[in-house]
């Protein structure tokens, strides 16, 4: 079993491996809870009623996720170790060197290409370790997170019309697919 870091340095944030803490589950319910009217239009859990105990539950997943190697969740945090948000690679699929990106962060740090940092080192990671292709999935209506897709070169393959309900909403919602692969990151490094 591949294994990434669990500790990944960018320029101006650094990405930590989740684990189990009753202080961080706190800190992810008062990040996500600052930013309810940007998240919870994309994000099902984003709610009034989600508590610290939830983000424990969560983050207990995630240690099980990374000791099976199909998930390795990573806290967003600022270079005084400050909580911004999460980023995870998720559906990691070994054989077929592939995975999926999902990410939130907080309003605070929104619309300062922190993500797009986030995303690059996920990047720099997987592909690294031999992984082939990333796919992004992001609601049609959610432009911002398309837009970091965008600006990082990922590839719109398509929408998957009525994907998912959203109960919050009462709707069903279309869902962007975005991709890049190995060959694609590498040419940009040479741009």
């Amino acid at each position: 079993m591949i294994l990434p870091q669990e500790t990944i340095k960018g320029s101006r944030i650094i990405l930590q491996r989740a684990i189990k803490s009753i202080e961080q589950a706190r800190k992810h319910d008062e990040e996500m809870k600052k930013s309810l009217p940007e998240l919870s239009p994309w994000l099902s859990w984003a709610t009034k009623t989600h508590r610290a105990e939830d983000s424990y539950e969560y983050l207990l997943g995630c240690e099980e996720e990374w000791k099976k190697g199909i998930g390795f969740n990573y806290l967003i945090l600022n270079q005084n170790k400050k909580f911004m948000g999460m980023i995870s690679a998720l559906n990691v699929k070994e054989k077929d060197k592939c995975l999926e990106i999902g990410y939130w962060i907080s309003s605070s740090y929104a619309g300062n290409g922190y993500m797009q940092e986030a995303v690059k080192l996920i990047e720099k990671e997987f592909f690294g370790l031999g992984f082939n292709r990333i796919v992004i999935h992001t609601d049609v209506l959610n432009k911002k997170s398309a837009n970091v897709a965008q600006k990082l070169g990922y590839v719109l393959e398509g929408i998957q019309r009525q994907a998912l309900w959203s109960q919050a909403e009462q709707r069903y919602k279309d869902i962007n697919t975005f991709s890049k692969l190995r060959s694609e990151y590498e040419q940009s490094l040479q741009a």
